[in-house]
């Protein structure tokens, strides 16, 4: 099994387009500019097969938020594009019978999931998962800025270019981030390409979170999962797109990390947004976030990345940085 990473950057005309957004909305280019930069990155130690995990996490809806089951949607028209401006990646797969449509819903859980930049330049999704907390792929660490000795994340729920406000619910820097000590050991971050980050705002008491789970064999086939985006294709990355009933074909253990793929249809930016269900307690949790594209005897799927070290991280999380 070999394991293609999704690792794209903005190109200039993009970032100004994205800028333009802002401008246009009302808001000053020096409030795109991020004001507080990231401050710690945690590298956790592997866990050791047969480690204790929680088995799931459950979810927090506040009072009072609206809730929908099922998303208020529009119809998009994809574009095409290019895989990047670095050629050094493989694009995740849209299928020909392609379900993707415009998320415009404003209630719970739809809102949880965001756009993340970051200071390499580099964007994708992510979710709340804790009161300051948002999961997200691994591979939109940005290791350049680190290694320079500043970087920046920025997390917008909900986001939309094409709305107005576009930022209905406000947006949070990441002041840390956390993640499996394992950044020389290719191998072992392709299988556990989720990253935890927390906010300088505790938007997660607002808005609420979702919870989590590893997947279960069992659950192959069942078209029950929805997921929310931000891919390239639709609005250059910066309006959200959402895929509900999609389903899980196979899933693959590895080091309590786990692969699951996925014929939902799948773009760069995508890179890092839940796949997540509700459940029969009433809760709403996550299965994984969206990696890359995987290829196994030839053929080439999207996958997810999940298993019980998401949850632990997650679990560590909620325990070390509370509200």
């Amino acid at each position: 099994m070999r394991r293609l990473l999704e690792r794209r950057r903005l190109t200039a005309e993009e970032f100004e387009t994205c800028t333009g957004e802002f401008e246009r909305s009302g808001r000053s280019r020096a409030a795109t500019t991020p004001q507080r930069a990231g401050r710690g990155v945690v590298a956790l130690p592997r866990r050791g097969r047969g480690a204790y995990a929680p088995g799931q996490l459950a979810g927090f809806l506040p009072k009072d938020m609206p809730v929908h089951t099922r998303p208020h949607t529009e119809t998009i028209a994809p574009q095409m594009h290019s895989g990047g401006s670095t050629g050094d990646a493989r694009p995740l797969i849209v299928s020909s019978g392609d379900m993707r449509h415009l998320l415009t819903d404003h209630t719970w859980p739809w809102i949880l999931t965001g756009r993340v930049t970051n200071s390499d330049g580099m964007a994708g999704s992510g979710v709340l998962v804790g009161a300051r907390l948002i999961l997200t792929a691994h591979h939109l660490r940005p290791s350049q800025s680190i290694g320079r000795g500043g970087w920046w994340m920025t997390f917008s729920p909900h986001f939309d270019s094409g709305a107005d406000p576009n930022a209905p619910f406000g947006s949070s820097n990441v002041s840390d981030l956390a993640h499996y000590n394992a950044e020389r050991d290719t191998e072992y971050v392709a299988g556990h390409d989720f990253m935890l980050c927390r906010l300088f705002e505790p938007m997660g008491l607002r808005l609420g979170f979702l919870g989590a789970t590893s997947f279960t064999h069992s659950w192959r086939g069942l078209q029950v999962w929805h997921h929310i985006g931000y891919p390239a294709d639709v609005g250059g990355g910066t309006r959200p797109a959402v895929q509900i009933n999609q389903s899980m074909e196979d899933d693959y253990e590895e080091d309590n990390g786990q692969y699951i793929e996925t014929e939902a249809s799948l773009d760069h930016g995508n890179a890092g947004g839940p796949f997540f269900s509700w459940f029969d307690d009433g809760h709403v949790r996550l299965c994984g976030v969206v990696s890359g594209a995987e290829s196994s005897d030839g053929d080439l799927d999207n996958a997810l990345t999940s298993g019980d070290a998401m949850v632990c991280l997650i679990d560590w999380g909620r325990s070390t940085w509370p509200a």
